[in-house]
């Protein structure tokens, strides 16, 4: 991936040849070829790129310091749009129906909003009266419309609708300290399970979960993934800080 040092806490794919990828050691969004590596093109942003989504032709990154990077997306390029300033800092970030959803951790919570940053939906501890967050961190929607966060404090994924009402939790022994998930289908997350070096499939429906990766492929420590279906292939960060993506063929 990179001989420097650089720390890859998040990436998308944009399309079979090419991933997006938050470089916070750099302050940094890169564009790269995700079948023989190199750096395509790459554009410095005003804070730590902390965690990315795709909107048509663009993607919002956020950044440290209560900011949110819309960047423009072209064929081998970045240009860097408009800056969204935001009250409070901005953790996981995903899309759902054109909107923005995201999770803070200080104070744990997460929200619904347009992308001019208009307040849609909210959900936090207080409002709920209970601590249904501790350390809400990434976020994933699925294609019918649901929303799932991992909490890597308490071992568990949420599930929410539209409008943020908590619907159900996940949790079970295969999962400990989770950190990226990504929908895959209607009814299936791929979830990074850390501490026990394992990428777990998800079948929101049933409840079911089935250990796909584990330490003897080589996997130690996930911490963000993403999935190419064309290509089938599963690109995995081995840890916030790392050099290298690893590639498995889901088959």
């Amino acid at each position: 991936m990179d001989s420097q040092e650089c720390d890859i806490p998040d990436f998308a794919m944009v399309s079979p040849t090419e991933m997006l990828v938050c470089d916070s050691g750099e302050s940094k969004v890169n564009l790269v070829n995700s079948t023989v590596g190199g750096v395509v093109a790459s554009v410095s942003v005003p804070g730590w790129p902390m965690r990315i989504c795709l909107l048509s032709g663009m993607a919002a990154v956020s950044l440290t310091g209560k900011k949110v990077q819309f960047i423009r997306v072209g064929r081998g390029s970045l240009t860097l749009d408009r800056v969204l300033e935001v009250d409070k800092a901005v953790y996981g970030i995903s899309t759902l129906d054109s909107f923005l959803v995201t999770s803070s951790t200080d104070p744990p919570g997460m929200t619904i909003m347009s992308v001019d940053g208009k307040l849609m939906y909210t959900v936090d501890n207080q409002k709920e009266g209970r601590k249904i967050f501790k350390q809400p961190a990434f976020l994933t929607s699925s294609t019918d419309g649901y929303i799932y966060v991992s909490d890597w404090d308490t071992d568990t994924l949420t599930k929410l609708d539209n409008k943020l009402n908590v619907l159900k939790t996940f949790t079970d022994p295969s999962l400990q300290n989770i950190k990226g998930i990504i929908s895959i289908s209607r009814d299936q997350l791929l979830v990074c399970s850390q501490n026990n070096h394992r990428i777990v499939l998800l079948n929101t429906r049933t409840g079911n979960m089935t250990v796909l990766l584990g330490e003897q492929d080589g996997l130690k420590e996930p911490y963000a993934l993403t999935y190419c279906h064309i290509q089938r292939n599963l690109f995995v960060a081995p840890s916030a800080s790392t050099t290298h993506i690893q590639v498995y063929k889901l088959v």
